[in-house]
């Protein structure tokens, strides 16, 4: 008997070229979006799968089309807000709205270039 995965974890199945798929759904502007990693094995795909979502669940994976530097940024301060402290916290909310967005906050996050940062 194997195990179900909860809800949010994501899943994992074999393709039909044996190929291991592992799918896990991303939130965009336009709604949910799925994301898929591959592996030869199971181990691998769970191991990969695993990571994506970790990764999902901080903030550092989200859906670039359309996204502005400023709104993603709004979107990161949101996410950090009680994982550091309150003065810490301010100190990048005056850098992002002082510094940060004035300068490049209309940019497309997807077009932004190393240079531009």
């Amino acid at each position: 008997m194997t195990k179900r995965r909860t809800k949010g974890e994501g899943t994992i199945y074999q393709r039909k070229d044996k190929r291991w798929v592992g799918q896990y759904t991303v939130d965009t502007l336009d709604g949910a979006k799925r994301r898929s990693v591959y592996g030869k094995n199971k181990k691998d795909v769970r191991a990969r799968l695993t990571e994506a979502i970790a990764n999902r669940d901080k903030g550092l994976v989200f859906d670039a089309e359309g996204l502005t530097v400023s709104e993603y940024l709004n979107r990161w301060l949101v996410n950090i807000e009680d994982t550091i402290g309150e003065r810490t916290w301010k100190r990048h909310e005056l850098v992002v709205r002082l510094h940060v967005k004035p300068s490049m906050g209309k940019t497309k996050l997807a077009s932004l270039a190393p240079l531009q940062v």
